[in-house]
């Protein structure tokens, strides 16, 4: 008489295995998941302050010319939208470098993640409007 041994389900080592294989699997697509819900945070935060640096070149394109005093610092931090983080700031800088014509460089900071961003753009705008 021949003894035949039927084995039927999985070995507790097999179950194990099996789990730490699930959870290295999940902790890395979780760690994907919010890489790229930082970068996709970082690139919202980018276009938005890019725009509010726009939106301020040409708020100035539009003012009175004889109004930007070369030297001059202009805040704009609370026309900054509602959706950078808190602490954002924007600033412009008023030049002269020729006669009839002010450059303005603005500049956009925030914190993002505990780093520090900066979106800086230059124009230049002449007594009839914008320079070439």
């Amino acid at each position: 008489m021949s003894m035949i041994k039927e084995t039927a389900g999985f070995t507790i080592v097999e179950l194990l295995v099996t789990i730490a294989i699930i959870g290295i699997t999940t902790a890395s697509l979780t760690s994907l998941f919010i890489g790229i819900h930082n970068i996709q945070n970082q690139t919202v935060y980018t276009d938005t302050a890019t725009r509010a640096a726009q939106r301020e070149v040409e708020t100035l394109r539009n003012d009175n010319y004889a109004s930007l005093t070369p030297g001059q610092t202009i805040d704009f931090t609370s026309q900054l939208p509602d959706s950078l983080p808190r602490g954002s700031s924007g600033s412009v800088q008023v030049s002269q470098p020729a006669a009839d014509l002010r450059r303005v460089d603005v500049t956009v900071t925030y914190t993002a993640n505990g780093q520090q961003h900066k979106i800086e753009l230059s124009s230049f705008i002449g007594v009839i409007g914008i320079a070439q």
